[in-house]
């Protein structure tokens, strides 16, 4: 096989084996309205509380909030106005994940690592870990419905994100906000 040919495939198979955390979907037929936003509010904590469990701390909270308010006046809207044309609200969902691991290929012989006892026996590496779904909703104010949703997930770590975090993951799930031509 040639060298670029060879390379070709390497590059193909490491495009396609990359998957994003982030998903968006939205009312298509909103989708001039979308487009004519300006301005915006965000949901409160206290407000969210009315609606939905809390799960964060205040501290990621106001992060949360503050990453939201940047990205979107960067995109050109506001946030201080007598009338909003739409809501920004956020969640979080958590999960168990399970992922299991047969380390074993076959009989002694066959195995990726030295093995000291019975044949039949294959070595299996259990893993429990947290996944978490960070969640953002567009509520048009006028009709009170959803029009656009962005989800991130990531495997969660031991400790809160802190700023820079937060603002990368809020400028991830945005980056199609409002959406484009296609």
């Amino acid at each position: 096989m040639k060298p670029t040919a060879l390379l070709l495939l390497l590059a193909t198979i490491l495009i396609t084996g990359c998957v994003s955390p982030t998903t968006v979907d939205y009312d298509r037929t909103a989708k001039a309205k979308i487009n004519s936003y300006k301005c915006f509010v965000i949901d409160s904590r206290e407000e969210r509380s009315n609606y939905q469990d809390i799960v964060l701390s205040p501290i990621v909270d106001r992060r949360i909030e503050q990453a939201l308010s940047r990205t979107l006046q960067a995109k050109g809207m506001n946030q201080d106005c007598a009338e909003p044309d739409f809501r920004v609200t956020f969640n979080t969902i958590t999960k168990t994940k399970t992922e299991v691991n047969d380390l074993g290929v076959g009989p002694t012989p066959f195995r990726r690592y030295p093995y000291h006892g019975y044949g039949g026996y294959s070595k299996i590496d259990i893993n429990q870990y947290e996944e978490g779904t960070f969640i953002v909703d567009i509520i048009d104010q006028a009709s009170k419905e959803l029009v656009w949703r962005g989800t991130y997930t990531q495997r969660l770590g031991w400790s809160a994100p802190n700023d820079q975090e937060v603002q990368q993951i809020v400028s991830d799930i945005l980056v199609n906000f409002p959406p484009q031509s296609e």
